[in-house]
């Protein structure tokens, strides 16, 4: 008899056992989807490397009970629509845990087929009124777009500049980007316009010489490198009124295309001093050290690498949770408690629709071939 119980002990000690580390995480499989050829390059290539050096850090100073990370990439020359076939083929062949994706419509695209499989969802660029109201396993650590363009409009409104004009590129960023300018002038006695372009476009002559002969005071060109085109043409035309631009103007092929045009447009950037300068300046000799040269665009870079960071100070802690269930759950908890993250962004939090708050983005003057320089008022 106390033989056989001895035995029933022992089985149900190695059940209890093997159910207690069976919620052990040992592997972690992690994808971004982003613009890494073609059209803006300069956001996802820097995005890329920063959570891939990210990832290979923890990787190599990760504890024995810490679980591994592989991390996966696809290329979506930011194209939204592509988003779905790349994920599913990413999570077929490595069934993924947590995705990184740039593209606006792209995150759109994938927050059911997300919310289905049970991951997790991140966008490290942008964040907007639309983003921030998806579902549950989707967050955006990454500046407000509406915040960040606005300044385009207040500064317009400083100048005195009475007659405006966007043109936009067709997508959903750079569409919400325009009309964040829009709505600051609507509220004067100024007026914004706001013109949708094509894709590819490379002459805006039609569409300039209207705006010259309307007597247009400024011009902002919301888009990627082809717009370089437009500011060239326009200065060739004689059109000489302030030229305003997006996030976007150090994509190397901007100056390509626009040469001596684009110098003195203003735009809205994020710099190593707009967020925590110590640790920015830390993390941008990291990844020269690793790659050899800067981020083409710093703002990318830095907030992929908060938004990495981030997560896996989560995952540092997931094998010590005393309430985990599955790595979802306990990764959608964390971001509710998350408070006050020290980043190389600045001192970052999440708000209870999974946005990031902490990362403001300053007016910033194009001053020299692929430099920009603050505005001093």
């Amino acid at each position: 008899m106390h033989h056989l119980f001895s035995t029933i002990l022992f089985f149900l000690t190695l059940v209890l056992f093997s159910g207690c580390t069976s919620k052990k995480v040992e592997q972690i499989n992690i994808a971004y989807i982003g613009p890494l050829s073609g059209t803006a390059i300069d956001l996802g290539v820097p995005a890329k490397n920063s959570i891939a050096l990210s990832i290979k850090k923890y990787n190599a100073t990760r504890n024995a009970d810490q679980p591994e990370i592989i991390f996966h990439w696809a290329d979506d020359n930011w194209e939204g629509y592509k988003a779905a076939h790349l994920y599913d083929s990413l999570n077929a062949l490595h069934d993924l845990d947590i995705v990184f994706i740039s593209n606006t419509e792209g995150t759109i695209a994938l927050q059911d087929r997300v919310a289905k499989n049970k991951d997790i969802l991140i966008n490290p660029l942008n964040s907007d009124s639309l983003l921030s109201s998806m579902n549950k396993n989707t967050f955006t650590i990454a500046k407000k777009t509406e915040e960040a363009n606005q300044i385009i409009g207040f500064r317009m409104i400083e100048l005195g500049l009475k007659k405006n004009a966007v043109l936009y590129y067709p997508n959903d960023f750079m569409q919400r980007a325009a009309r964040s300018v829009e709505e600051v002038i609507e509220h004067t006695n100024y007026t914004c316009t706001l013109i949708e372009t094509q894709k590819g476009d490379s002459n805006f002559r039609d569409v300039l010489q209207r705006l010259k002969d309307e007597n247009y005071e400024s011009i902002a060109f919301f888009g990627y490198a082809n717009f370089g085109h437009a500011m060239k043409q326009a200065r060739e035309m004689g059109i000489s009124v302030p030229f305003f631009g997006s996030t976007v103007l150090l994509d190397t092929n901007y100056y390509l295309n626009a040469q001596e045009s684009i110098i003195g447009t203003e735009c809205t950037y994020f710099n190593l001093a707009d967020g925590n300068y110590p640790l920015a300046k830390e993390f941008i000799s990291q990844f020269y050290k690793e790659y050899n040269r800067k981020p083409l665009s710093t703002w990318p870079a830095l907030q992929a690498w908060d938004a990495s960071e981030i997560i896996l100070s989560f995952i540092r802690g997931v094998n010590q949770s005393e309430d985990f269930t599955d790595l979802t759950t306990y990764i959608q908890n964390s971001f509710e408690d998350l408070e006050f993250y020290q980043g190389v962004c600045g001192n970052i939090s999440i708000d209870e629709n999974g946005a990031a708050k902490g990362i403001y983005f300053s007016l910033y003057e194009y001053s020299g071939k692929n430099s920009l320089s603050k505005v001093r008022r």
